[in-house]
């Protein structure tokens, strides 16, 4: 008898287009997640931007008053200074250091003053804090003298 040969069969590969599907599907899930996680961080940012702007303005808000105080104090300090040498030389000329006298004390009891307002002075502040004490002082007691 003869003997048949017997057809092997081929095995069977395993299918790979369902892997390709499911690392396609697993790619587009993590690109999913990748692009929320951006959006968030987009999101967080534009909020720690908005807070930082509102709290920049705040901020300057109180800077522009403590300004206003620093220009100001001086400025009425010099004119009352002015008034005070005024009131003290009267019209005796030899008593015109006096006035001057009077103008150092103003310029130093901005020193006391400005920190109860909550402003803090630097060194570089007090050259614009004498000038404008001396200024005012100037032309306060200019004009007193001369009515």
């Amino acid at each position: 008898m003869a003997k048949r040969k017997k057809k092997k069969k081929p095995k069977k590969k395993p299918e790979k287009k369902p892997e390709k599907k499911e690392k396609r599907l697993e790619s587009k899930k993590a690109e999913e997640i990748r692009e929320a996680k951006i959006k968030e961080a987009k999101e967080s940012k534009k909020v720690k931007e908005k807070l930082e702007i509102e709290l920049e303005a705040e901020v300057e808000e109180v800077d522009y008053k403590k300004d206003i105080i620093k220009t100001f104090l001086p400025l009425l300090f010099g004119i009352i200074a002015g008034l005070i040498s005024f009131l003290i030389s009267g019209s005796m000329r030899s008593r015109d250091p006096m006035g001057i006298i009077v103008l150092v004390i103003f310029i130093y009891l901005n020193k006391f003053l400005m920190p109860r307002f909550g402003i803090e002075l630097q060194s570089k502040d007090w050259a614009g804090i004498a000038f404008m004490t001396f200024t005012t002082w100037y032309i306060t007691w200019t004009l007193f003298l001369n009515l």
